[in-house]
């Protein structure tokens, strides 16, 4: 019979039980974080919380907030480790795009197996197993490297070195069942295989997943139907690993609540949401981070946390919406705000656009309307109808007063590995 589970312990255990584990690595993370790491002494003294005073899951709220930034990125480093030198055994890094350095991530021998348990855990719950062939285009070998630890057979990150046609073309010589990619740059993918005069609808590839880029719902099923194969998802960051992912009933992404414990706060606040209300997520490490402490770490991703109720799957953990966006994306237009999967749910919903778009932002505060780069697709004869047609959809679906700039396909290009989807002209 086939293992349905990578770790069928930990994500079938009894929601009680998993609190009550929760709590205790939450109390020994707490009790680690103070005694060895400056950065959370310094941040509890003088927020007033002795590790003694948490004696339960609810005690987290007592505990202050970990922001990316002021807390960590401005941190010496000796200040945030909290395992000595020699007990640091592998690096990860922050792309750098938020100060312009990468903040180098460390882990301890234990953080390690964590983080790997994540990754693998992540690719068996999206449908990876170990027959598979796949083909990870992200370039993070910590991708390749869940693959790799659940079994399946990998192309190595250098195969095709970086070039598109090579890559279509080992997808089709090594039989790739599972390709995983920014999902910006998987539609490009396909619309070259096409190109190529590689029908991937005919090919031996069953599944595709996306990472690193939040993507329209929408998106994905008209994906599904036009090259008859599953997109699916699964969530996480370089400084926590895979922390979620999406089964086969896909009904939001299982939470690894044995892993972390995720929050979803008020942007604005900072005060907790109920389940169901979206808002920022917030996570505390319960298992890795070892050597970096990440306790009620502000992740800087949308998202919310689905009302509680057990999955046809057999899971038993607390499910989360696919995320949103970042928080740096929310654009206030006339009281309202959008972000940028709100216009991808435009784009998938319009006939004649085509993937690519990006909203621009010509200055500081509040915008009076909503201003977007649109790409479309070729043989559009009657722009100005499609740009009323599209301006239109805006006004009905997100409230907001619209100017489209239609563009061919091809002219939007970024600067980066991730698609950028906001660019500020002031």
């Amino acid at each position: 019979m086939e293992r349905k589970f990578w770790n069928e312990e930990m994500e079938t255990m009894p929601l009680d039980k998993l609190k009550s584990l929760q709590g205790r690595r939450l109390q020994s993370v707490v009790a680690r974080a103070y005694e060895h790491s400056r950065v959370y002494k310094r941040k509890f003294d003088e927020a007033g919380v002795k590790p003694s005073d948490i004696n339960t899951l609810e005690d987290i709220v007592k505990l202050p907030l970990t922001d990316d930034v002021e807390d960590i990125r401005n941190a010496p480093f000796e200040d945030k480790l909290s395992v000595p030198l020699s007990e640091v055994k592998m690096y990860h890094s922050t792309s750098g795009t938020t100060t312009g350095i990468p903040e180098p991530i460390p882990y301890s021998a234990r953080d390690i197996k964590a983080f790997f348990e994540g990754e693998a855990r992540g690719r068996w719950t999206i449908g990876a197993r170990p027959d598979d062939v796949v083909q990870v285009l992200t370039g993070f070998d910590c991708c390749h490297r869940g693959y790799v630890e659940m079994g399946a057979t990998c192309l190595l990150l250098s195969a095709g070195r970086g070039f598109v046609d090579k890559q279509i073309s080992l997808t089709q010589t090594a039989g790739v069942t599972i390709i995983e990619h920014m999902p910006s740059l998987m539609i490009n993918y396909f619309e070259r295989a096409k190109e190529l005069g590689f029908d991937v609808a005919k090919s031996k590839l069953r599944l595709v997943s996306g990472v690193g880029e939040a993507w329209a719902e929408t998106y994905k099923k008209k994906m599904e139907t036009k090259y008859g194969i599953p997109f699916t998802t699964l969530w996480g960051s370089v400084e926590l690993g895979v922390a979620a992912a999406q089964c086969e009933k896909r009904c939001g992404m299982h939470i690894f609540s044995d892993l972390i414990y995720l929050e979803i706060l008020d942007p604005e606040t900072g005060t907790p949401l109920p389940d169901g209300e979206e808002g920022e997520i917030v996570v505390t490490a319960l298992l890795m981070n070892e050597a970096f402490p990440l306790i009620r770490y502000k992740v800087g991703d949308v998202s919310q946390i689905y009302p509680y109720e057990p999955c046809a799957c057999g899971r038993t953990h607390p499910r989360m919406a696919p995320v949103k966006g970042r928080i740096s994306q929310i654009v206030k237009i006339a009281g309202k705000k959008v972000m940028p999967l709100d216009i991808e749910e435009v784009m998938a919903s319009t006939e004649g656009l085509a993937e690519n778009y990006q909203i621009v932002i010509d200055k500081p505060g509040e915008l009076d309307r909503l201003k977007v780069k649109m790409e479309y697709q070729s043989g559009i004869k009657d722009m100005n109808a499609l740009r009323s047609r599209v301006e239109e959809v805006i006004h009905q679906n997100l409230g907001v007063e619209s100017e489209v700039d239609l563009l061919e396909r091809g002219s939007i290009v970024s600067d980066t590995y991730k698609a950028q989807r906001i660019i500020k002209t002031y």
